[in-house]
């Protein structure tokens, strides 16, 4: 299993998926970070492995729409 961050918004559409549950990093002097715009929800999930070998997009949505929660 691999740990995802999924980003949907209000109406639950997915807006993006990151790998990890860390959102930020710093590297030196250097720092970044995800910013989630206010009314979108960060769900963190558990995927398959094999996730980060689907090249189709549909099934990509499909997979993950699966994971996330309903609210």
């Amino acid at each position: 299993m691999t740990k995802m961050t999924v980003v949907t918004d209000e109406n639950g559409g997915l807006v993006a998926a990151i790998q990890g549950h860390v959102l930020k990093a710093k590297q030196g002097d250097m720092e970044g970070g995800v910013l989630i715009q206010k009314g979108h929800l960060a769900h963190q999930v558990e995927v398959d492995d094999d996730l980060s070998k689907v090249t189709d997009h549909a099934e990509m949505l499909r997979k993950l729409h699966k994971v996330i929660p309903r609210s």
